[in-house]
């Protein structure tokens, strides 16, 4: 449930950008009873978000007419940039594990999401445009957007290991293959601060099995290899953001890529090769826990 200064804080925002899209203008009306039928929320809330308005200096209080708009446009998009930031990065991860468990279809217009989510425009545009980064959704003609393909249930997440161990071990012992001894130094002195800490966590584990697997790719010098990789790692960020990753699992893959980096050190690819091959069948052979299929 939402705490109720991060609520409150969410209306103040969606109240600022309704004056600065030209919806509400100045002098207008701010009716407890109207905007909190507008956004799905009790009256309580909605009268602490006026009352931090008027603290803002964007509403008033007008005689008989009760509060008002006191900004203009121009005013209230300044007053709107100085707020402290919404936690965007949960809203975002919400999203995700929505579309994940297929509790929203996979094309969704923009309306759809403000109102499922309660947001504000250009909170949205923020959200909706790192979700697009991260190749979890695309945009589509007008206002929709589609969710992407991803790994939710077992028979993907197989298949995309079954890829992936045609793709790597072999992008390992291609002609083009140049190791770069400086860069897989530093991966792996970052390999080795993790693998020494009691306490794991889970985001960097994350990040750094994807570097990891990107910087093998990167050394085939063949875009498309680093291309399909790419496209594999962004695919399992949504099991991340659904918790479906076992840190174990991640702790046991950070030994095995030293290993690999290894024997890569030692000029013994086929070595090398052989290793990353065992390691993406131990990971297909320790599936996250799916709940849903689609």
């Amino acid at each position: 449930m939402e705490a109720k200064s991060d609520l409150q804080l969410r209306l103040v925002r969606q109240v600022l950008e309704l004056i600065v899209d030209g919806t509400l203008k100045l002098g207008d009306p701010l009716r407890e009873v109207e905007l909190s039928s507008q956004f799905g929320v009790s009256r309580s809330p909605v009268r602490a978000a006026l009352s931090q308005l008027a603290g803002l200096g964007a509403a008033a209080r007008g005689g008989s007419r009760g509060m008002q708009v006191a900004l203009d446009s121009g005013s209230a998009r300044t007053t709107l940039e100085n707020l402290p930031l919404e936690d965007e990065d949960q809203i975002r991860e919400q999203i995700a594990k929505d579309w994940f468990e297929g509790r929203v279809p996979r094309e969704i217009s923009e309306k759809s999401f403000r109102l499922r989510y309660n947001l504000g425009k250009m909170t949205l545009t923020r959200v909706l445009t790192a979700l697009s980064d991260e190749g979890i959704i695309s945009r589509m003609p007008g206002y929709g957007w589609q969710f992407e393909p991803t790994l939710n249930s077992l028979e993907s997440n197989d298949a995309s290991y079954d890829f992936r161990l045609l793709i790597e071990p072999g992008a390992i012992l291609q002609p083009s293959f140049v190791f770069d001894a400086a860069g897989a130094a530093a991966i792996r002195a970052r390999h080795n601060r993790i693998l020494s800490d009691e306490e794991h966590n889970l985001a960097e584990l994350f990040r750094l099995d994807e570097e990891f697997h990107l910087f093998i790719a990167g050394c085939s010098r063949n875009g498309f290899v680093v291309q399909a990789v790419a496209q594999q790692n962004r695919l399992r960020r949504l099991l991340e953001y659904a918790s479906l990753i076992d840190t174990g699992r991640l702790n046991s893959s950070c030994q095995e890529h030293v290993e690999i980096l290894d024997a890569l050190h030692a000029g013994d690819r086929t070595y090398a090769a052989n290793i990353m091959r065992k390691h993406l069948e131990a990971a297909k052979a320790a599936p996250p826990s799916f709940t849903v299929g689609r």
